[in-house]
């Protein structure tokens, strides 16, 4: 199954999971005892929307299986937010000119 990538990132612990891989690698076991409150089973189920969303993959070595960030379906988020970056520089800039007139600079 392949899933969205702005569906995948929508969920506050696929972004902590996300987070959590950041640094590196981890097993499912490693990932799962950053969750106290989720089961083993819940945390399981958020990497599997991860994997099927193309955002991080898994790999057996092993008997342990070790989840591993592949961001690049991230790429379509990020060129969809860069859509609003000269909209946001815009606001800033007249943001800016606006204080420096009102403090006389």
């Amino acid at each position: 199954m392949n899933r969205d990538p702005f569906a995948a990132i929508a969920d506050p612990t696929r972004r902590e999971i996300i987070d959590l891989l950041s640094t590196g690698e981890l097993n499912i076991n490693q990932v799962s005892e950053h969750f106290n409150n989720v089961s083993r089973q819940a945390v399981t189920k958020q990497i599997r929307y991860l994997e099927e969303s193309g955002l991080l993959y898994i790999k057996k070595n092993g008997r342990e299986k070790y989840c591993y960030l592949t961001l690049d379906n991230l790429d379509e988020i990020n060129n969809w937010l860069r859509r609003y970056e000269k909209f946001w520089n815009k606001k800033f800039d007249n943001l800016e000119n606006y204080l420096k007139k009102k403090n006389g600079k």
